[in-house]
């Protein structure tokens, strides 16, 4: 049954007497949750619920005041803890002090001023340590967004996606979650990228080999699809019986809960973190939302930076080679040794530059230029006037104006020289379609014989 379904009754709960098995360290700290074989499928019940009460001193407190009060008020110890979840210790103290309270109301009981002090006593300490909790509670809550602050600085100087999603798996565990799931979303279809298990590579491959043997397209049937529609985090508890999760990674993974949040970018979903806390053997929580939300939220902006770098370099090597073409094609015109050999005839068609060779049959532009308007803007790179296009492309003056016009506004330049920058700009970064324009054949001028 899932822990968000079942009821706590502080009558039903009973204390540990192993004082070892209340200490469970911080994800943060110097160690980590040692993961747990998952060969097998798990039938252990789990009672706790989000993060543990860390404060050992507060946690002895907390159990001698309950047997305290379970010894003043004469009745058997039932009012208890047996882990240390704030969703247990909470109740519990509740409980205890609801009794202590009732005790001082009651008209049937006569009691002397030593059981009088006793009880005020008793009183005081339970107050006090639900104070404590609260502050503990808010403690832990702080210590959990500045693992989030750190492992989010961890990935300012990441420059590749490649980086970008090898780093931050492990970056999330620091903040409390045990596996991490990294997930892209492409044409609506979910494919697991990475997969992080914190002391447990053969589980993380596990788990990712059944991700990427079965991605999924993301349609009403699963949870997450809701997620990237409300573009908002969510809590999946009771996932071995539910299904509408993964089943591929539900089986491998043998996760009880989990919570999740998208990656956003420019405004649409274009991937997904999954976390769960299955080594530390407990369920996840709001708080545990919570922090996967702020994480998601700062990755999302580390993410689209690091793609943006990544563009721009690649952008920077492209310019830079085109640059050195043309230096080197600059350098053999200016070294050329004149002789008295056939000239080199321009109008043949000569093959393309190593840079138009390199240009993308498909791109942007096509999107923009009608055919036409592009072979015209292609004559117009070469310096060729409206007549001259007409005359090469056979067609009326007029036509070229009109197609001119039409380049002009649909690339959104001012005059020719702009919308000539513009289109070499496209054809450096994105490549332009493959069309062909021979030079236009010399003006032939009539001969006049001398009078």
């Amino acid at each position: 049954m899932s822990p968000y379904r079942r009821g706590v009754t502080p009558a039903t709960l009973t204390v540990r007497d192993t004082a070892a098995s209340w200490s469970t360290p911080p994800p943060w700290g110097p160690t980590a949750p040692a993961a747990r074989p998952q060969a097998a499928r798990d039938d252990e019940e789990w009672s706790l619920v989000g993060e543990p009460l860390r404060d050992q001193d507060l946690r002895d407190r907390i159990v001698v005041a309950l047997r305290d009060v379970a010894a003043f008020t004469g009745a058997e110890q039932d009012i208890t803890v047996e882990d240390f979840g704030f969703t247990t210790i909470e109740p519990a103290l509740e409980a205890a002090h609801q009794r202590l309270v009732d005790l001082t109301r009651s008209t049937h009981v006569t009691m002397l001023g030593s059981t009088l002090a006793r009880l005020t006593e008793l009183l005081a300490e339970v107050t006090a340590l639900q104070v404590g909790v609260s502050q503990g509670r808010v403690r832990q809550t702080h210590k959990r967004y500045e693992a989030v602050r750190n492992a989010l600085s961890r990935l300012h100087g990441v420059k590749t996606i490649e980086q970008m999603l090898d780093r931050a798996p492990a970056a999330l565990c620091r903040c409390g979650f045990d596996r991490v799931i990294v997930s892209s979303i492409e044409e609506s279809t979910w494919t697991v990228k990475r997969v992080y298990v914190q002391a447990d590579p053969e589980s993380a491959d596990r788990i990712a080999q059944a991700g990427l043997g079965h991605p999924l397209r993301l349609d009403h049937m699963l949870v997450e699809s809701g997620m990237v529609r409300r573009r908002a985090p969510i809590l999946v508890d009771d996932v071995q019986n539910n299904p509408l999760t993964n089943a591929a990674i539900r089986t491998a993974s043998l996760s009880r809960s989990y919570v999740a949040a998208p990656i956003m970018s420019e405004g649409r979903v274009i991937g997904m973190l999954h976390a769960d806390c299955y080594s530390s053997r407990r369920h996840v929580d709001r708080d545990d939302l919570a922090v996967l939300a702020l994480f998601a939220e700062g990755f999302s902006y580390a993410f689209g930076r690091a793609a943006l770098v990544e563009r721009l370099h690649s952008a920077r090597n492209e310019i830079q080679r085109m640059a050195r073409d043309v230096a080197t094609a600059a350098e053999n015109l200016c070294t050329a040794n004149t002789s008295f050999g056939p000239p080199v005839d321009l109008s043949a068609e000569q093959p393309p530059p190593p840079v138009a060779a390199s240009l993308a049959a498909h791109t942007r532009i096509e999107a923009l230029l009608s055919r036409r308007e592009i072979e015209v803007l292609s004559l117009m790179t070469q310096g060729n006037s409206n007549s001259e296009i007409a005359t090469h492309l056979v067609i009326a003056e007029g036509t070229v104006k009109t197609h001119v016009k039409n380049v002009l506004r649909k690339l959104k330049a001012s005059n020719r020289a702009e919308a000539v920058f513009r289109y070499m700009r496209m054809a450096a970064v994105e490549g332009v379609p493959d069309t062909t324009v021979k030079d236009p054949p010399p003006p032939r001028r009539s001969l006049t014989p001398l009078r």
